[in-house]
């Protein structure tokens, strides 16, 4: 095999090219990450089917399957959070069932299996499911995987169950497919996974370093993917761009094929992005006047974003959306905010001072409504955990001395701000906020992941945050037997014998004196962060 030529180097540490080394296999190399897909959840699932006017099984009783489930990362933390509930899992991946079968042992969960298999051998014995998930498999997998994909949704969904398939869409990936084409080209040459990753960065950083001229439309497009390329982990870049298929469609080819196998389009995991709210009135005129139906309106939409994957959700074709949506139906929700407002200073009883909110993605909201500030506060009081509609409505009446009040302009407000910003959040089932007591206890999925060496614990809301040493360390002890203090003399030990470092003002300390009194407000401060991100149980 020829040896390549080096790229100017883009940068001191780029990588330069170099002869490929064989290897044994891709999935003993780059795994895939072993996160939780927060979109993926079936109270995600479930919401959107609630507001839709459908009557979704309760995900607290109810069967998962997931199809390309990898090392379980995203069903395990599931099974323990809900432990009436039954979960599935399928992979073609010997060492990933292998390695999330030792989590489950570690735990001890019993309502969880997982099973090497591939997708093709799923069929009426596996039984049916409330709520079948398949993320990051459909566009990655030849024809004849995604037609049974399709198909199992159709023969192992019960009547009122709820299927999330995600996909690659045209025509945004026009242009994430020519740099696919590229780096495929350029790391064609080499063998091993990991020599094909660390050449695609090689190209990636040859690529942004020769895109200059800001004048040119295609540079601008170009430079716009490279940027979000530049720090995504080996994993995604190995299966996204470097594998051997990937096979993106158009949202209106997707449900056509749905429809051959008998299943219809329910809606999007993220609704906001099935409306026309955050449209100039002139494109929303322009769709209205073409698109009959709510396929149509969304394809226009994916032309007018230029949106490059989906995460759709199927149902029986017996089942009938309301996409109308009547604000009703967040009565049967439960509420929260993505993030805890940043001033709960405001009049929220005047109709005519503003307040400014900023989501969770850095847009900001100005309103006036009186209803929805209050609703902003009480909420804000509450965060991270939700409340029901019933327990928010009667906050909100209290807050603002209404006499007269029967929650319709709360539920509008309410389902304005989560489709136009994402402002608020809708969960089907509540989210506690558990607070670190004297002897603190994590999630045990949290403590047997990190056990097995991965640097990041799923939370209660489903969300994947990195763990950094100390972290490592704090997690491991919080379970029920250690007190602050405990937890503060184990990490001085460590930290005295080298087996973990802290700094302060760029030097590493040695001093026991100083370690604990560092260690003290880290650990409080640690403790805090979990609290905050739903790590925590009773």
């Amino acid at each position: 095999m020829p040896d390549a030529t080096p790229f100017p180097p883009a940068q001191a540490t780029q990588p330069q090219l170099t002869a490929p080394m064989p290897a044994a296999s891709p999935y003993d190399e780059i795994p895939f990450d072993n996160h939780p897909f927060v979109q993926t959840h079936p109270s995600r699932l479930a919401t959107v089917a609630t507001l839709f006017g459908l009557n979704p099984t309760p995900i607290d009783k109810c069967r998962v399957l997931e199809l390309g489930c990898a090392v379980g990362g995203n069903i395990i933390p599931l099974a323990e959070l809900y432990p009436e509930s039954e979960f599935v899992g399928v992979d073609l991946s010997a060492r990933q069932i292998a390695d999330g079968e030792r989590v489950i042992r570690a735990v001890g969960l019993k309502n969880i299996t997982l099973r090497h298999a591939s997708i093709l051998d799923v069929d009426a014995s596996y039984g049916t499911f409330d709520y079948i998930i398949c993320h990051g498999v459909f566009s990655w997998v030849p024809d004849p995987v995604q037609q049974k994909i399709l198909a199992i949704y159709a023969a192992n969904m019960n009547p009122n169950g709820v299927g999330y398939v995600s996909y690659n869409t045209y025509p945004g990936w026009h242009m994430r497919g020519m740099i696919r084409d590229m780096l495929r080209y350029h790391c064609g040459r080499f063998e091993t996974p990991t020599a094909k990753v660390e050449q695609a960065r090689a190209l990636l950083d040859f690529l942004r370093q020769s895109a200059n001229d800001e004048r040119d439309p295609f540079v601008t497009l170009l430079r716009q993917e490279l940027d979000g390329l530049r720090d995504q982990s080996a994993s995604y870049l190995y299966h996204e761009y470097l594998e051997g298929v990937n096979k993106p469609l158009y949202f209106h080819q997707f449900i056509e094929m749905a429809h051959k196998h008998n299943v219809r389009y329910l809606g999007e995991a993220r609704l906001s992005t099935m409306v026309m709210m955050n449209c100039s009135t002139a494109v929303q005129k322009a769709i209205s006047a073409v698109a009959k139906d709510q396929i149509q309106t969304e394809q226009y939409l994916d032309f007018v974003r230029n949106r490059p994957f989906r995460e759709t959700l199927l149902v029986h074709p017996t089942v009938n959306p309301n996409w109308s949506m009547h604000p009703e139906v967040i009565r049967k929700l439960h509420i929260t905010l993505p993030k805890k407002p940043s001033d709960d200073r405001v009049d929220v009883k005047s109709n005519t001072v503003a307040a400014t909110y900023t989501t969770a993605l850095g847009m900001t909201v100005t309103t006036t409504s009186p209803i929805l500030k209050a609703a902003m506060q009480v909420l804000g009081q509450k965060w991270p955990g939700t409340m029901s509609f019933a327990e928010l409505d009667k906050s909100v009446q209290e807050l603002l001395e209404l006499k007269s009040h029967d929650g319709q302009q709360l539920a509008v407000a309410l389902l304005n701000a989560y489709l136009m910003s994402n402002l608020t959040e809708f969960h089907s089932a509540p989210i506690p906020h558990v607070r670190a007591t004297e002897r603190p206890v994590a999630l045990s999925v949290a403590r047997a992941t990190l056990k097995e060496g991965l640097s990041g614990v799923t939370t209660r809301r489903h969300e994947f945050f990195r763990t950094n040493e100390i972290d490592k360390e704090i997690i491991l002890m919080l379970d029920g037997t250690h007190d602050r203090s405990a937890i503060i003399d184990k990490l001085v030990r460590l930290s005295v014998a080298g087996e973990l470092h802290v700094h302060k003002a760029g030097q590493r300390l040695l001093d026991p004196t100083a370690l604990r009194a560092t260690l003290s407000r880290a650990v409080e401060n640690a403790l805090e962060r979990y609290a905050n991100t739903c790590s925590l149980k009773e």
